[in-house]
């Protein structure tokens, strides 16, 4: 067959609209996003509710499946349900059926772990994620089962054991515990407690090898560290000696600690050499000599409050607050987490006309351990700012644009997951009117990211989230309608905002807290959307899931 000249361009052109066909017919939806709010709670009885403004719900990491703690079969009886996300499925009743106080979710999305209460006392149950096949785990035959409180429980990072401090051998004898996530038998972790004693709290290192917990173990009320192999074995005192007091009740404690991501040491609070006088110590987690971490302190100065310290994710350096330079002025510093120089981050602060002294109020040190960003008055206007450093120190940079008179940044910043951008509220622009803005973590522009609120409305709460990915960030407004909160959705460096929630019944609200899941496509929330004040689950899309063309090498 023969083709004329003229039409010789075709042949190219036909493999072109082969070629687009192809690739619209692999550039298709996923149909698990093909919803675009729907409600994934069941049915309510009257007066039954998912708490708006408590910890109750979660999604599970692998994003499939919302766990929730629910009246949803009697009113004022709290029990758990399991509900897939896209909402393909009823919820299901995974609990026994006394109360349920708390749960948490195995890290690989199989079992739930959660905590009852009910006239016989407190237990703990394993289940698996979609089902009711409950194991109770803190309560076997051998042991004496006069205990009937359990303070704490986490699951191991391997998902293999549950870790629990309850009075389980002894009534009031508070010791911390391990068992199979399936169920099994309980081993003691801690050791022999004083009279009097008991273990406070504990943390696991994320490389599952060592629990460390907190304990007036050799002396009543005398708190130290102790680090146990998890698998069990000899237990090792992490602190030194501490200090002395000849006054009853004094004396030194150890009052709060963290382990480092990488599992190697044990940064600790402690009143140590002095009495009265705290001060910041590492450690290696399985013992070792404890270095002091923070410089000279001036004469009554401290390393602040027990929250006040945060190992770096790099785990490289330690950023704690204290007033070490001047007694009240709590200022924020760094230094190498197995000890050395420590280093000023903070600019000169202004002192608080109201009271003696200054303070960073609170600050966050960014995921890839290059920057701390705080939040504190460094102006002689007396202005709650933004200010962004080096880890190291160097350089500081405000962040906020110029606020007007009376204007503040709210302590509640984030900084994005890839450590690029912060989002802030501030009455920034009208005194008293919180609205939302994204900066560089470097400093520059700042830009607005809510659209135009109605007369007396905020951008509300502490609660807005990053998605994972760094591209949008949600938030709660009365955007449209004053008092009417609702969830939007906008790009972290700005764009149109698009509203997530659905249309709301009169004197309906989004709650107070939201959850994205772990791929940035879907936000889960609760609200009064269909009944007024019969709260519920939601979920909306953030984003829709696209396949990309196939590339045929």
């Amino acid at each position: 067959m023969t083709f004329p000249k003229q039409n010789s361009t075709w042949i190219p052109r036909l493999l072109i609209l082969i070629g687009l066909f192809c690739c619209l017919t692999l550039i298709t939806p996923d149909t698990s996003m093909a919803l675009v709010n729907q409600k994934i709670s069941g049915e309510m009885p009257a007066f039954g509710d998912v708490d708006p403004n408590s910890t109750v719900w979660e999604i599970s990491p692998d994003g499939q499946t919302v766990v929730y703690i629910a009246d949803q079969q009697f009113d004022g009886v709290m029990e758990l349900y399991s509900t897939p996300i896209n909402g393909s499925s009823p919820p299901v009743k995974i609990s026994s059926s006394a109360d349920v106080i708390n749960f948490e979710i195995s890290s690989d999305s199989q079992r739930v772990v959660y905590r009852t209460s009910s006239a016989s006392g407190q237990d703990i149950y394993s289940t698996p994620i979609d089902q009711n096949a409950n194991v109770q785990l803190n309560k076997q035959p051998i042991l004496s089962n006069g205990g009937d409180n359990l303070l704490s429980f986490k699951i191991g990072p391997d998902n293999s054991n549950v870790l629990f401090v309850a009075d389980h051998e002894i009534t009031g004898v508070f010791e911390l515990f391990s068992v199979p996530l399936t169920g099994g038998t309980v081993t003691k972790l801690s050791g022999t407690l004083v009279a009097e004693g008991d273990v406070n709290t504990f943390h696991i290192s994320p490389d599952n090898a060592y629990v460390v917990y907190r304990a007036d173990q050799d002396s009543d009320d005398v708190f130290e560290i102790y680090s146990v192999p998890l698998a069990g074995g000899a237990i090792t005192k992490l602190n030194g000696p501490l200090a002395t007091s000849p006054f009853p009740g004094s004396g030194g404690d150890v009052t709060y600690f963290e382990i480092s991501p990488n599992s190697a040491r044990v940064v600790y609070r402690a009143d140590q050499e002095t009495d009265d006088v705290f001060e910041l110590y590492s450690v290696p987690i399985g013992g070792g000599v404890a270095s002091n971490l923070n410089g000279a302190l001036v004469t009554d100065g401290d390393v602040s409050d027990s929250l006040s310290f945060k190992i770096s994710p790099d785990s490289a350096r330690v950023i704690y607050k204290a007033d070490q330079e001047t007694d009240e002025v709590i200022e924020l510093f760094s230094v190498p987490i197995g000890g050395g120089t420590a280093t000023k981050l903070n600019g000169e602060l202004v002192p608080n006309p109201l009271f003696t002294g200054a303070d960073v109020f609170t600050y966050s040190i960014s995921p890839d351990s290059a920057r701390v960003v705080y939040h504190t008055v460094e102006q002689p206007s007396f202005e709650n700012e933004l200010y962004s450093v080096p880890i190291n120190g160097g350089t500081v940079a405000k962040l906020n644009g110029t606020l007007v008179t009376g204007g503040d940044v709210i302590y509640d910043f984030h900084i994005s997951p890839d450590g690029s951008r912060v989002v802030y509220r501030a009455d920034q622009e009208v005194d008293e009117v919180l609205e939302l803005y994204s900066v560089p973590i470097a400093g520059g522009a700042a830009t607005k990211l809510n659209e135009a609120l109605v007369m007396n409305g905020d951008v509300s709460s502490s609660v807005l989230q990053i998605t994972p990915d760094s591209a949008n960030v949600i938030y709660r407004a009365d955007q449209e309608t004053d008092e009417v909160l609702e969830l939007y959705s906008v790009p972290i460096t700005g764009g149109p905002t698009t509203k997530l929630s659905g249309t709301l019944v009169a004197d309906g609200d989004v709650g107070y807290l939201f959850r994205v899941t772990p791929d940035s496509t879907r936000v889960v929330y609760v609200a009064d959307q269909e009944t007024d004040e019969v709260h519920e689950l939601f979920v909306s899309n953030i984003s829709f899931k696209v396949y990309l063309p196939m590339v045929v090498k």
